[in-house]
Protein backbone atom coordinates (compact mmCIF):
# COMPACT_ATOMS: atom_id res chain seq x y z
CA UNK A 1 0.00 0.00 0.00
CA UNK A 2 3.09 2.72 0.78
CA UNK A 3 4.82 1.94 -2.49
CA UNK A 4 1.47 2.24 -4.52
CA UNK A 5 1.35 5.59 -2.84
CA UNK A 6 4.94 6.60 -2.95
CA UNK A 7 4.81 5.32 -7.10
CA UNK A 8 1.36 7.54 -7.37
CA UNK A 9 3.16 10.82 -5.73
CA UNK A 10 6.11 10.25 -8.10
CA UNK A 11 3.84 10.00 -11.01
CA UNK A 12 2.41 13.52 -9.50
CA UNK A 13 5.11 15.38 -8.70
CA UNK A 14 4.99 19.02 -9.57
CA UNK A 15 8.17 20.94 -10.44
CA UNK A 16 7.87 22.83 -7.93
CA UNK A 17 8.26 19.71 -5.18
CA UNK A 18 11.02 18.38 -6.89
CA UNK A 19 12.54 21.83 -7.05
CA UNK A 20 11.76 21.79 -3.15
CA UNK A 21 13.64 18.39 -2.12
CA UNK A 22 16.16 19.10 -4.71
CA UNK A 23 17.21 22.28 -2.92
CA UNK A 24 16.48 20.80 0.70
CA UNK A 25 18.87 17.75 -0.44
CA UNK A 26 21.42 20.18 -1.66
CA UNK A 27 21.25 18.98 -5.22
CA UNK A 28 21.13 20.98 -8.22
CA UNK A 29 18.50 20.96 -10.49
CA UNK A 30 17.70 23.82 -13.06
CA UNK A 31 13.45 24.62 -13.30
CA UNK A 32 14.27 23.14 -17.01
CA UNK A 33 15.61 20.34 -16.06
CA UNK A 34 13.01 19.85 -13.31
CA UNK A 35 10.53 19.86 -16.02
CA UNK A 36 11.67 16.99 -18.45
CA UNK A 37 12.05 14.93 -15.34
CA UNK A 38 8.14 15.87 -13.87
CA UNK A 39 7.18 14.68 -17.54
CA UNK A 40 8.80 11.68 -18.01
CA UNK A 41 8.00 10.56 -14.10
CA UNK A 42 4.25 10.99 -15.59
CA UNK A 43 4.88 8.41 -18.25
CA UNK A 44 7.27 6.25 -16.64
CA UNK A 45 5.79 2.62 -16.18
CA UNK A 46 8.69 0.99 -14.42
CA UNK A 47 8.74 0.18 -10.85
CA UNK A 48 10.83 2.90 -8.96
CA UNK A 49 11.57 0.43 -6.38
CA UNK A 50 12.89 -2.65 -8.38
CA UNK A 51 16.44 -2.45 -9.53
CA UNK A 52 15.75 -3.10 -12.91
CA UNK A 53 12.71 -0.63 -13.30
CA UNK A 54 14.60 1.96 -11.65
CA UNK A 55 17.61 1.42 -13.80
CA UNK A 56 15.63 1.65 -16.62
CA UNK A 57 13.45 5.02 -15.47
CA UNK A 58 16.55 6.83 -14.68
CA UNK A 59 18.11 5.79 -18.35
CA UNK A 60 15.32 7.34 -20.07
CA UNK A 61 15.97 10.34 -17.88
CA UNK A 62 19.70 10.27 -18.77
CA UNK A 63 18.39 10.43 -22.53
CA UNK A 64 16.15 13.03 -21.85
CA UNK A 65 18.11 15.23 -19.44
CA UNK A 66 22.00 14.17 -18.59
CA UNK A 67 23.69 11.37 -17.16
CA UNK A 68 24.64 13.96 -14.19
CA UNK A 69 20.88 14.96 -13.71
CA UNK A 70 19.67 11.01 -13.71
CA UNK A 71 22.24 10.42 -11.15
CA UNK A 72 21.19 13.13 -8.82
CA UNK A 73 17.44 12.02 -9.38
CA UNK A 74 18.44 8.38 -7.83
CA UNK A 75 20.70 10.37 -5.02
CA UNK A 76 17.63 12.48 -4.27
CA UNK A 77 15.38 9.22 -4.47
CA UNK A 78 17.53 7.23 -2.05
CA UNK A 79 17.51 10.29 0.08
CA UNK A 80 14.26 10.71 0.67
CA UNK A 81 13.57 7.07 0.98
CA UNK A 82 16.24 7.04 4.09
CA UNK A 83 14.18 9.96 5.43
CA UNK A 84 11.45 7.86 6.00
CA UNK A 85 13.40 5.35 7.06
CA UNK A 86 12.44 3.21 3.46
CA UNK A 87 15.97 2.55 1.98
CA UNK A 88 16.01 -0.61 2.12
CA UNK A 89 12.96 -0.71 -0.53
CA UNK A 90 15.72 0.71 -3.53
CA UNK A 91 18.06 -2.18 -3.20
Amino acid sequence: MLKQYITHKLKNLTVEELLYYSNMYNISTRRREAEKIVKELRRNKEDPFEKQGRKKMLKKLSEITSAETAHSVDVLLHKIAKQYGLEEWLH
